[in-house]
């Protein structure tokens, strides 16, 4: 830092000289000064990365391939040998007939058949379709609305497939609700109706449009005898035989909703009209 001194005159007798002030401390310079609030200012990076080699860069790109390479070619082989323990250590299911199994098919429809109980079309049809759904299940409501008809038209108007209906209520307290329901319809002799009702009805899951007052109201809308029918459900009149219906359908090997038993084969899903086409027509040859 400069100190400023005063001038000295050729002219005059030299006049003494103040002694130069001794600062207790020495006022920083302006760079200096500033130094500081530029450091309480600047944030200070999460992560500071320091290359030490222009080796460091490739050697992580190398080691982010290998993990990569790692994770995909392991990864299955892991997971492969976790499904092979849980199937030894889990009793395996009975598992739905293929197509070319005819004696499993059949002894598998008979058992169904003998558990299922609500039918539409002609007893004597050479088809019968048992459909394992839930009444909450967007894609059985898919089924109810848009393949259904077409069946009914094409098949069982003419006598040629008869329809059965089996309950697989698994998503949830209004999927069991509804199961119940409809069943405490049946005492009316309503159950295709109320079945019906519930599928135009559908609206998300446990959402509150299958809650025991609608149920109601659904009934009285068919015409039911809404104080039967009211303590019927509420009752529990038919909770254990929901239980015992989905309990049996997930032990024949039936994973998801709707799937279909046609004459003993299967049909996965909310299928169009032609996959039907062809699993019903070679029965009728």
């Amino acid at each position: 830092m400069k100190t400023v001194r005063e001038p000295i005159s050729s002219n005059k007798e030299p006049v003494k000289r103040r002694k130069k002030p001794v600062a207790s401390e020495e006022p920083a310079p302006v760079e200096a000064q500033k130094e500081p609030a530029l450091i309480e200012t600047q944030k200070q990076p999460a992560i500071v990365i320091t290359i030490q080699s222009w080796a460091t860069p490739i050697v992580g790109v190398v080691m982010l391939v290998l993990g990569l390479l790692v994770g995909y070619y392991v990864r299955p082989l892991i997971l492969s040998q976790v499904q092979s323990e849980a199937s030894v250590n889990s009793s395996p299911p009975v598992v739905i007939p293929t197509a070319d199994n005819s004696a499993a098919q059949q002894e598998l429809m008979e058992t169904v058949l003998a558990k299922t109980r609500h039918f539409i079309g002609d007893p004597n049809a050479p088809v019968t379709i048992v459909e394992f759904a839930d009444f909450q299940c967007p894609f059985c409501g898919r089924f109810f609305a848009e393949t259904e008809p077409q069946i009914d038209k094409q098949y069982m108007q003419s006598g040629k497939v008869r329809f059965g209906y089996f309950n697989f209520a698994f998503l949830g307290q209004e999927s069991n609700w509804a199961a119940e329901a409809a069943e405490c319809a049946s005492d009316q002799d309503k159950f295709w109706e109320y079945h019906d009702m519930l599928y135009s009805s559908q609206s998300g899951e446990n959402q509150g449009a299958f809650n025991k007052d609608n149920l109601k109201k659904f009934a009285e809308n068919l015409g039911l005898d809404t104080s039967a029918f009211s303590e019927c459900l509420d009752s529990g009149k038919y909770t254990q035989l929901i239980r015992e219906e989905s309990s049996t359908a997930s032990s024949i090997g039936v994973r998801s909703t709707p799937t279909f038993l046609i004459n003993g084969q299967a049909v996965v899903g909310a299928q169009p009209f032609e996959i039907f086409q062809q699993t019903i027509d070679p029965f009728l040859k």
